[in-house]
């Protein structure tokens, strides 16, 4: 995987291609606007915690959200929103909502542990979480986003144990091939 620096520079230019937020290909949202120092510190007090060094120079350096996978990264206070989220909504749990990806689905951040979280409430019977983890990190999670190959979060029921789990990537790639054919859905 690449580093954290890479990610950043390779975010970095992905932005100014402006083809940086997934969720509205071929346009953009307005101009991106990074956060005040001011709303890193009120996520990072509501969290109790120090954001992870990736996000904090993202939201500091590039934007307060607006790009990324899904509908764009949520922003903090006065930051990009989608659907009435931003990523504050979960702070004082110690999880940072990071996307909405439509439908009520989102990747979540839990700080504490620095991993991401998929959450998907729709296929979950009732007593089932729809929230799983995704086995990466904020790098990660950036660093699959600009290779192409991060998929949105989907809850599956295990064909062999019945279990509920996250999808993995040959799973997300044969469930899109089967609802949009060969070429994926188009933009």
């Amino acid at each position: 995987m690449p580093t954290e620096d890479q990610v950043f520079d390779a975010v970095v230019r992905r932005i100014t291609t402006g083809e940086y937020l997934d969720g509205l290909p071929g346009s953009r949202s307005a101009d991106l606007r990074p956060a005040s120092p001011a709303a890193v510190a009120e996520a990072e007090e509501l969290a109790g915690r120090s954001l992870p060094s990736l996000l904090r120079r993202l939201y500091l350096e590039v934007g307060n959200g607006g790009f990324g996978p899904g509908y764009g990264l949520l922003g903090l206070r006065g930051g990009h929103r989608m659907g009435g989220l931003d990523a504050l909504v979960g702070l004082k749990r110690g999880v940072l909502i990071l996307c909405d990806w439509g439908c009520g689905i989102t990747s979540e951040l839990d700080l504490a542990t620095g991993q991401v979280w998929g959450c998907d409430p729709n296929p979950a019977p009732d007593g089932v979480s729809g929230a799983f983890p995704q086995h990466m990190t904020i790098v990660d999670w950036f660093a699959k986003w600009l290779a192409g190959t991060l998929n949105q979060p989907w809850l599956v029921q295990d064909p062999t144990t019945g279990e509920w789990r996250g999808a993995t990537d040959t799973e997300c790639a044969e469930m899109l091939q089967e609802a949009f054919g060969p070429d994926g859905p188009e933009d």
